[in-house]
């Protein structure tokens, strides 16, 4: 839930826990939106997207062709977090519990940097939900796994993940030409940080 003054508050408060035992049955809630973390009931969720003509173009990850193959990214995904380098979270509605996509944050090399991903199943774009639920992962980040900077990037064409990107107060970085792979093929991102306020 969000304060008065637009800080959020957390269903399961940071002090309860060590700085590399996040336990999975963390919950965070916002306004509308219920965060936990991935598990194997988000199979079907993560198809039904991946159906989507033209869902994959932005996304480092190609559509799986068989649900077996969601089954297996997610279980790396679960041991991931218990091994605190990669940080998963599905997004629900709160009010009917659907859910609708996900978001997280992975460990990199330098210490204290993070990098955050998100999605939103097409069926829910437009209503706010990317920005609401990246904003609790950043809150999460910086307070929780102490992160000092968390960095992000998308692809050159992808407006949606801009407007997102510029309104959660990241500051552009600048061009990589080889962001990601997609088809055989190098692709153009524009990249962005966020430092932790002191």
């Amino acid at each position: 839930m969000f304060k008065s003054d637009g800080s959020l508050i957390f269903a399961s408060s940071f002090a309860d826990y060590t700085m590399k035992s996040i336990p999975r049955d963390i919950i965070l809630t916002t306004e509308r939106l219920r965060l936990r973390a991935a598990d194997l009931s988000d199979v079907d969720l993560v198809w039904d997207v991946s159906r989507f003509d033209g869902f994959n173009d932005g996304m480092t990850w190609e559509p799986p062709n068989s649900k077996e193959e969601i089954v297996a990214i997610t279980e790396r995904n679960m041991a991931d977090w218990e091994s605190g380098v990669d940080y998963i979270f599905t997004v629900e509605i709160k009010n009917d519990g659907a859910s609708i996509g996900r978001v997280g944050l992975l460990k990199k090399k330098a210490p204290g940097i993070w990098n955050i991903g998100f999605w939103i199943h097409p069926k829910y774009w437009n209503r706010g939900f990317a920005t609401e639920a990246a904003r609790a992962i950043l809150d999460f980040g910086f307070q929780r796994i102490e992160a000092v900077k968390i960095t992000t990037d998308h692809a050159t064409w992808n407006q949606q993940s801009e407007m997102v990107i510029r309104k959660l107060g990241f500051k552009y970085v600048g061009e990589n030409p080889r962001g990601f792979i997609k088809n055989g093929q190098p692709v153009l991102v524009l990249e962005y940080d966020f430092s932790k306020q002191v």
